[in-house]
């Protein structure tokens, strides 16, 4: 595998991630793929790490970043909101279009939890290929807001949300958003994934996806499987379904 080290400017920073990829000089079918809230792009338990070597091992490059106020990239976690994470994320997807180990004509988009909101999101504008989501948080208003009153806190900008000080410009800007309403013009094939178990962010909210893009979504349900899907034969479902379907769009 060769790695790929990146920066990319954006508001008052920068953020840094990598590209991963079968071997250097390649032009490669390629995926972003965005990592959750309160995490980073090497994901809980490595899960999303995992998916990288994954993908390389079937033949795409997989492009990861930590947000900003996240992980290695500049900021601090109460300057992070939605809108900031949908800067971020067509930041990435303009810089990976120029690169030269990328094949822009199949390049793909996806994350986890929150990131697979802001994959939704983000989508109608920035127009990749196809999409994916796992764990969909469709429900993040409610989610945020349950944990600001379950940890500590509030600080001097929010609320103290296991060690992170959460903002209440994200809390104030997350509730007047229509997620259904973004969303609906992605006009791409769309995969959704998730647990059957999951208790922080329901199946629901994949299947209100589902029924946003109509016949161009598929609603994969992994039995008994949690949010992060914390067990392996979980993961490899996951996985595997997830690049059956990437591998399926390469044109």
């Amino acid at each position: 595998m060769y790695y790929q080290y990146a920066e990319i400017p954006v508001g008052n920073g920068v953020i840094r991630g990598s590209a991963v990829m079968p071997e250097a000089g390649g032009k490669y079918p390629s995926v972003i793929f965005m990592h959750g809230f309160t995490v980073d792009s090497t994901g809980p338990n490595r899960f999303h790490l995992h998916f990288a070597r994954r993908a390389v091992e079937a033949g795409f490059c997989c492009i990861r970043f930590d947000f900003y106020g996240c992980g290695e990239s500049d900021g601090e976690f109460y300057e992070m909101t939605v809108g900031s994470e949908q800067r971020d994320a067509a930041a990435i997807m303009e810089w990976a279009r120029k690169q030269p180990f990328v094949d822009a004509e199949n390049l793909f988009l996806g994350g986890h939890s929150m990131g697979g909101l802001v994959t939704a999101l983000v989508s109608p504008t920035v127009r990749p290929k196809a999409i994916f989501t796992w764990s969909v948080a469709m429900n993040m208003p409610y989610q945020a807001g349950w944990r600001t009153r379950t940890m500590k806190g509030p600080t001097e900008r929010g609320w103290d949300i296991e060690g992170l000080e959460l903002s209440r410009a994200y809390m104030e800007e997350v509730v007047s958003l229509d997620f259904q309403e973004l969303a609906k013009d992605y006009p791409g094939d769309v995969l959704l994934v998730h647990g059957s178990a999951d208790t922080d962010c329901p199946v629901d909210g994949s299947r209100i996806l589902r029924h946003v893009y109509g016949n161009r979504a598929r609603l994969h349900v992994i039995a008994e499987a949690d949010h992060r899907m914390l067990s392996i034969p979980w993961r490899e479902e996951c996985y595997a379904v997830t690049l059956d379907f990437l591998k399926k769009h390469i044109c």
